[in-house]
């Protein structure tokens, strides 16, 4: 079974999962961009059983998503790079920046969401499927 392991930009703090992930895409709201710093997110989620370990120290910041739901926010309290979160919209399922992973062989987004606050030159590949809003699972 493959197992990644995404670490933060000062390498203190670091998730390891198990497997592929269940979904992955961007999100171009504005609560990302301004959690990013750039005009969209692009994230992995696991199953949450898929975690085989979390490593090193966390600092928690709770908020809400564009579209009211909670998100908890586990970043690094050394460098404040965020790693990974749980969104009330997928409670059984762990988010994960793919950034963190630093491995290009994720492929592009299978998803784009917020794409009412979407900069207009980002362009997603026609194989992508986008969403004006955050659609329900």
């Amino acid at each position: 079974m493959n197992e990644r392991k995404a670490v933060c930009s000062c390498g203190q703090l670091s998730v390891a999962v198990a497997g592929e992930p269940s979904y992955f895409g961007a999100c171009s709201c504005r609560e990302c961009q301004k959690a990013t710093g750039s005009v969209f997110s692009m994230s992995a989620y696991f199953p949450s059983a898929a975690v085989r370990a979390v490593a090193g120290e966390r600092r928690l910041y709770r908020r809400r998503s564009e579209g009211g739901r909670r998100l908890d926010c586990h970043f690094c309290p050394t460098c404040g790079s965020m790693v990974y979160w749980h969104a009330e919209f997928d409670p059984d399922s762990i988010g994960i920046s793919i950034g963190n992973f630093a491995d290009p062989g994720f492929g592009p987004p299978q998803y784009a969401v917020w794409g009412e606050s979407k900069h207009a030159w980002v362009n997603f590949p026609a194989t992508c499927r986008e969403f004006p809003r955050q659609p329900e699972l």
